[in-house]
C-alpha cells in the first residue's frame, strides 16, 4: 500500500491522502472519505486512516479528503457552509475517475454523510453512498424534533384534563388556550427565532432530498444504537429509499454512540463497510 499527499483541483486547490493498493490494475474501484463538520482528513480518533488502509489492502483506492477550511486545505472555515463542501466531494471525485476508478463510491462521518448524499444527488453515476452516523438534514431534523417537543407537550397537557385546578382555571378564565395552542403549533415558548436571521451552514440551498430522487446505486446506512445525535434517521433514510426504490442496507452497531469511540465498535462498522464494497 502507497499512501501520498495530493492536490484535488476544484473551485480551490483542495488537501488531500491518496492510499493506492500495491497490486494496481486499470478496473479498480475509488472510495472518497468525507470527514465531519469540525474534523479533517484523519476522522474521529484517526478512523478514516484505518478505514483507509483497510480497504486499500484490499484493492481499492482512497482519498481522504481535507474540506476547504479544514485541515490542510485552503478557504476560511467561518465561510464554508454545505453546498461549498458538496463541491469539494465531487472535485474529488473527478480525481479519482481521472486516476482510473472506473467504480467510484463516496464515505461520509456525520455531517460528512449530508455532504456525501449532496454529492450523490448531483452526480447520480456514484455508484455508492456509505453513511456512517449521518443526522438529518437541518430541515427535516427541526420537523422531527418539533413532533418529538409537540408529542411531549400534548401528553402533559392531557394529564392536566384529570386535574382539579385545570377546571378551575378554565371556568375563572385564567386558562390560556391560545398559548396552548401556539405551544403545540411549535410557535410558543422554548422556540425562539435565530437571533440573525441567517440560513444554516450545515443546510444546502437546495432540496437535497428532492434532488436525490432517482439516484441509481446504492446506499449504505450505519449507527450506533446509543447515537442520540442521529435520533430519527434511520427511519426517515429508511422509508425514503424504499419510497424511492433505492437499494438499501442498515447495520446497527449495537452500544456505539456517535463517533464509535471504542476499537470494536470502530472493527465492526469497517468490517461492515468493506464487506458491502466487496458485494458491490
Amino acid at each position: 500500500m502507497i499512501e501520498t499527499s495530493v492536490s484535488v483541483s476544484g473551485q480551490v486547490e483542495l488537501h488531500a491522502v491518496h492510499h493506492r493498493p500495491r497490486s494496481d490494475n486499470d478496473k479498480h474501484a475509488g472510495v472518497v472519505l468525507v470527514h465531519g463538520w469540525s474534523g479533517y482528513c484523519i476522522g474521529p480518533h484517526r478512523m478514516f486512516v484505518n478505514a483507509a488502509r483497510r480497504f486499500a489492502a484490499e484493492g481499492l483506492h482512497c482519498l481522504r479528503l481535507d474540506l476547504r477550511g479544514r485541515g490542510d486545505s485552503p478557504g476560511d472555515k467561518n465561510d464554508t457552509d454545505l453546498d461549498a463542501m458538496i463541491d469539494d466531494v465531487l472535485a474529488a471525485g473527478r480525481y479519482l475517475r481521472a486516476n482510473g476508478s472506473q467504480k467510484l463510491c463516496v464515505l461520509g462521518i456525520c455531517s460528512g454523510g449530508n455532504v456525501t448524499l449532496g454529492a450523490g444527488s448531483l452526480d447520480k453515476s456514484i455508484d455508492g453512498l456509505i453513511l456512517w452516523s449521518t443526522p438529518l438534514f437541518a430541515p427535516h431534523k427541526k420537523r422531527t424534533e418539533q413532533l418529538r417537543r409537540t408529542g411531549f407537550f400534548l401528553i402533559e397537557y392531557l394529564k392536566k384534563l384529570f386535574r382539579r385546578e385545570t377546571y378551575a382555571k378554565f371556568f375563572a378564565g385564567k386558562l390560556n388556550l391560545r398559548l396552548i395552542l401556539r405551544i403545540l403549533a411549535g410557535k410558543g415558548r422554548g422556540n425562539p427565532r435565530p437571533a440573525d436571521g441567517g440560513r444554516n451552514p450545515k443546510d444546502s440551498l437546495r432540496d437535497v432530498m428532492s434532488d436525490l430522487e432517482g439516484y441509481g446505486g446504492r446506499m449504505l446506512f450505519v449507527y450506533g444504537s446509543a447515537d442520540d445525535e442521529a435520533a430519527g434517521a434511520p427511519q426517515f433514510y429508511g422509508g425514503y429509499c424504499e419510497e424511492n426504490s433505492i437499494p438499501a442496507a442498515f447495520h446497527t452497531v449495537d452500544g456505539a454512540n456517535h463517533s464509535y469511540y471504542s476499537l470494536d465498535w470502530e472493527n465492526e462498522v469497517i468490517d461492515a463497510t468493506l464487506l458491502w464494497l466487496k458485494e458491490l
